[in-house]
């Protein structure tokens, strides 16, 4: 059985406070975990092997504090909250790239039943609320430093989670509410890790959330949004590691994009 308990100190998870099977405490772990384990894809972009298991993905954020994309942030945040208790599972989803969809199915989320009542949950997305979505007939909105968000059903099985840009509601995926295994992704796994097709291969992404807002960093620019407004500085060969160390705790790696 896997000791979580390095993670929860790490995350500064309140155990004390927030023991019960409930919303409150759902809300607290996501919240801790995103502010402080970052989404990206060093690994795939250095050419190493993801993290798709607790061990290895505990020692990458604790030791090294690094985080990863879906398939390893969801699957350790699943494995994590269904051995403190609560009722989740994983289910697939397809992005919207702005120019059409993502392969099918390809990205991972979760889905966390309370009280009889679902919840969408993903800690392996770059840009969604610190909390859990609730899944009801009447859609609630959820509001963030980042913005507004929302899960809405829209048949019985079909999931889309959306982004108010623009004046308008966004969808930023579109997910199917039936429960998935780890292997049910290998095909996806394999594509986002090695087809040069892949948004994950083409281009670096470390995102993460601040209380202000969220930093990202990419091939070309490190981009600070705090409330709304967008502040862009150069990434270089010469100044990428210490924008690393600053702004997201990454240290002592070099990646292959500046390299």
């Amino acid at each position: 059985m896997t000791d979580f308990k390095p993670l929860e100190d790490y995350l500064n998870i309140n155990t004390e406070n927030y023991r019960d099977n409930d919303l409150t405490t759902i809300n607290h772990y996501i919240y801790q975990y995103v502010i402080n384990v970052p989404f990206e894809n060093i690994n795939v972009q250095n050419k190493q092997p993801i993290a798709l298991d607790d061990e290895a993905m505990i020692y990458k954020i604790v030791s090294e504090h690094r985080g990863g994309y879906c398939y390893e942030q969801n699957r350790l945040f699943h494995s994590w909250i269904t051995s403190k208790g609560f009722d989740a599972y994983m289910i697939s989803a397809t992005i919207n790239t702005g120019n059409g969809w993502a392969m099918a199915g390809s990205h991972m989320a979760l889905i966390v039943q309370i009280n009889q009542e679902k919840y969408l949950v993903d800690v392996g997305y770059a840009d969604v609320p610190k909390q859990a979505m609730p899944l009801k007939n009447e859609t609630e909105v959820i509001e963030d430093v980042n913005g507004k968000f929302q899960a809405s059903w829209i048949d019985t099985q079909t999931i889309d989670m959306s982004k108010y840009k623009d004046e308008a509601w966004e969808i930023q995926y579109r997910a199917i509410d039936k429960a998935q295994a780890i292997m049910d992704f290998d095909e996806a796994i394999h594509f986002n890790q090695y087809d040069a097709h892949s948004i994950f291969v083409k281009k670096l992404i470390v995102s993460k959330a601040k209380l202000y807002g969220r930093v990202t960093l990419s091939n070309n620019h490190l981009t600070i949004t705090d409330h709304g407004e967008k502040e862009k500085i150069p990434v270089t060969q010469s100044n990428y590691q210490t924008l690393l160390k600053a702004y997201f705790g990454i240290e002592n790696i070099k990646l292959r994009p500046f390299e």
